[in-house]
């Protein structure tokens, strides 16, 4: 998605509506599918060589839960705003503002979007809160069947107590 600076005028901003292909499933794990993302843009001329862009995007996903394994459709929106500029000097990154240099008075927002879509990813994604996951023993998922394995975890440094333990029980 390409915004052109001559097409600004200092009392009318550009509004611009575009479906953005992205195919990062290479780079998220549990990443099945990503709809086209809906941008809708609006740059606007703040002052000499000062450009803000305004952004709303939104899509689905559809990812595999971290602890179950089942797919599930996650809805994303983003809003963000960047400033660019067409002259060097203006261009800066300090923790509070980024302002993006303009490089041949056109304005790539295509990263900027890809950014967005990736934040909105989460590391582990869960297909609801409550999700119990599979079974470490049988693999059946728990959140549709339940089953009677022993789960419960020893720590090996204390396997020797637990013997102990059972064999006083035993006695």
């Amino acid at each position: 998605m390409q915004i052109f600076l001559h097409k600004v005028r200092q009392d009318q901003p550009i509004t611009i509506t575009e479906l953005v292909e992205l195919d990062i499933r290479k780079e998220v794990p549990g990443l099945i599918h990503l709809e086209p993302v809906r941008v809708n843009a609006q740059l606007e001329k703040q002052e000499t060589h000062l450009f803000s862009v305004q952004a709303k995007q939104r899509t689905k996903s559809t990812l595999t839960c971290s602890r179950c394994l089942t797919e599930f459709e996650l809805p994303m929106e983003a809003d963000w705003v960047e400033l660019f500029t067409d002259v060097e000097y203006m261009a800066r990154e300090t923790e509070e503002q980024d302002i993006f240099l303009v490089e041949n008075q056109t304005i790539d927002l295509f990263p900027f979007i890809r950014e967005a879509c990736l934040l909105q990813i989460p590391l582990a994604p869960v297909c609801r809160e409550d999700c119990q996951g599979i079974c470490p023993k049988c693999g059946i998922n728990k959140n549709v069947a339940t089953c009677d394995c022993d789960t419960t975890r020893i720590d090996p440094r204390l396997a020797k107590l637990q013997e102990l333990l059972k064999k006083d029980e035993d006695e």
